[in-house]
């Protein structure tokens, strides 16, 4: 279905914010075989050693911050479908830096939606949000209309991005879709990234036979979902008018302990140990308990589920990490794995 949504695309103009990114790297990746005239705007390097010509092989690529007006406009003009995923990430750390992430985050998306406003109003805009704007839960799996209670300022910051978009489409009528995206992990997340995508920290860890932190007795579960998954629901979002207004969990909908992630990652690799501690103080604040989400809604609406179990995702990791590492892809000292 996704490669469905990839010939709806024949002829349009993609955008990707935060296109050098984890997750916009992987979705850039199956964009560049698409019949599209792309765009790839951010502020980071490649995550794979090569110049930028040929790492993104034909897009456009816009270079500098989200929050710059001249450059995110020139990026939006004449732009048909956006993927906007520049932004700064991690709960412990926002809370830390709270005015850094308003500024980044909140800034940024309403940098992003006034260019849409003035330069582009028949545009599309999808926008990755995060399980992080749900509160605490008792009740599994949660669906879209749980509460929104975040615990970090990176949670409150993804669900205020989420009023902007519904906003913007109610005053101008620009398309927006918002996925509340689980725990994402997959190749092409740097390894020196560990306040957010700790499944992708894990396996760099322990493919240098390095120690896995676990804090406490790590029985919390989470959501794990390979970014193939997500990158598929993304292009199905892009091209569905179904999706239009709509906000849907994608995540793989199975609850998996943090100490079973972290056993399947040291088996997979065949290196590393796992290292209980207690729970820091600025990590417990912002401690959800147990979550996995409620996927029906996607499901029916859009036909996307995902398909990739946990166990054979990092199996797929860990060997495309290793793959990287025998032909000299992985650039940086860290990640020469």
């Amino acid at each position: 279905m996704a490669e469905r949504s990839l010939a709806a695309f024949a002829g349009k103009t993609v955008l990707v914010t935060g296109g050098l990114g984890f997750m916009g790297f992987n979705l850039v990746q199956r964009l560049l075989h698409a019949d599209v005239t792309l765009r790839v705007l951010g502020r980071s390097w490649p995550p794979i050693l090569g110049n930028l010509e040929s790492v993104l092989d034909g897009a456009t690529f816009f270079h500098g911050d989200i929050r710059d007006e001249a450059l995110v406009d020139d990026a939006v003009a004449g732009c048909d479908l956006i993927y906007h995923l520049a932004g700064k990430s991690g709960p412990a750390a926002s809370n830390s830096s709270p005015l850094e992430d308003l500024d980044v985050n909140a800034r940024g998306i309403l940098t992003l939606l006034d260019a849409c406003r003035r330069l582009s109003p028949k545009v599309k805009v999808v926008f990755p949000s995060s399980r992080l704007v749900y509160g605490a839960n008792a009740s599994q799996p949660t669906p879209e209309t749980a509460p929104t209670a975040p615990l970090s300022i990176y949670g409150v910051h993804k669900w205020a991005s989420e009023q902007y978009l519904l906003l913007y489409e109610r005053l101008y009528g620009i398309r927006t879709t918002i996925l509340r995206i689980t725990n994402p992990y997959g190749p092409f997340q740097r390894p020196e990234q560990k306040s957010y995508g700790v499944v992708n920290w894990f396996i760099h860890q322990a493919m240098h036979n390095r120690a896995l932190t676990v804090y406490g007795q790590g029985t919390q579960l989470r959501d794990y979902i390979h970014v193939d998954d997500v990158v598929d629901a993304l292009l199905i979002a892009g091209a569905a008018k179904e999706a239009d207004a709509g906000i849907f969990n994608v995540g793989s909908g199975r609850g998996v302990s943090f100490v079973q992630m972290a056993e399947v990652i040291v088996r997979a690799a065949g290196r590393g140990t796992i290292k209980h501690i207690p729970w820091p103080a600025e990590q417990a604040v912002v401690e959800t308990g147990d979550f996995f989400a409620d996927t029906s809604r996607i499901e029916k609406t859009l036909g996307w589920k995902a398909g990739v179990p946990f166990e054979l995702g990092i199996q797929d990791v860990v060997a495309k990490y290793r793959r990287m590492e025998s032909s000299g892809a992985l650039g940086g000292a860290e990640m020469r794995l």
